[in-house]
C-alpha cells in the first residue's frame, strides 16, 4: 500500500469517525429522548449523514474537486445511500427485533458492516475519470 492508499484510508477513518457521530447523535437523540420508533430514527440519521458523508468523501477523503458530473455523483451516492439504509434498517430489524441485541450494540455492528463496504464503493464514485 503506498502513501496515497494510507492517507486516503486515514482520511476515510477520520470523516467516519465524523459522519458516524453525525449518524448516532440524532439516532439516540430520537430514539432515547423523543420516543420516536429505533428504525424511524435510523431513516433520519441516516438522511442526515449522508449529506455529510457526501461532501467530506468527495472533497477531503478522495480529494475529487472536480465539479463535472458532480450531478452524477450525487445520484449515485444517493441510490447507495438508500441502499445503505434499507440494509442497515433489515440488518437491525433482525439484529433487534428478532436476536433482541440491545439497539445501539446492533447499530455499531451494522455500521461495522456497512463501513467496510462504503469505502469500496465510494472510491468507485469518486474515482478520477479523466483519461
Amino acid at each position: 500500500m503506498n502513501l496515497v492508499s494510507l492517507r486516503r484510508v486515514a482520511r476515510f477513518l477520520i470523516s467516519g469517525g465524523l459522519v458516524i457521530a453525525a449518524y448516532y447523535a440524532p439516532y439516540y437523540v430520537l430514539t432515547e429522548f423523543c420516543g420516536v420508533w429505533y428504525l424511524l430514527s435510523s431513516i433520519v440519521a441516516s438522511i442526515i449523514s449522508s449529506v455529510i458523508n457526501f461532501i467530506l468523501q468527495k472533497f477531503w477523503t478522495f480529494e475529487n474537486k472536480s465539479r463535472v458530473n458532480m450531478h452524477l455523483q450525487v445520484i449515485q451516492f444517493c441510490v447507495v445511500s438508500i441502499g445503505y439504509t434499507a440494509a442497515n434498517g433489515g440488518m437491525l430489524y433482525v439484529l433487534v427485533g428478532k436476536l433482541h441485541l440491545h439497539y445501539l450494540l446492533a447499530q455499531i455492528i451494522v455500521s461495522s458492516i456497512i463501513g467496510i463496504l462504503s469505502y469500496w464503493i465510494s472510491g468507485w464514485i469518486f474515482r478520477d475519470k479523466t483519461p
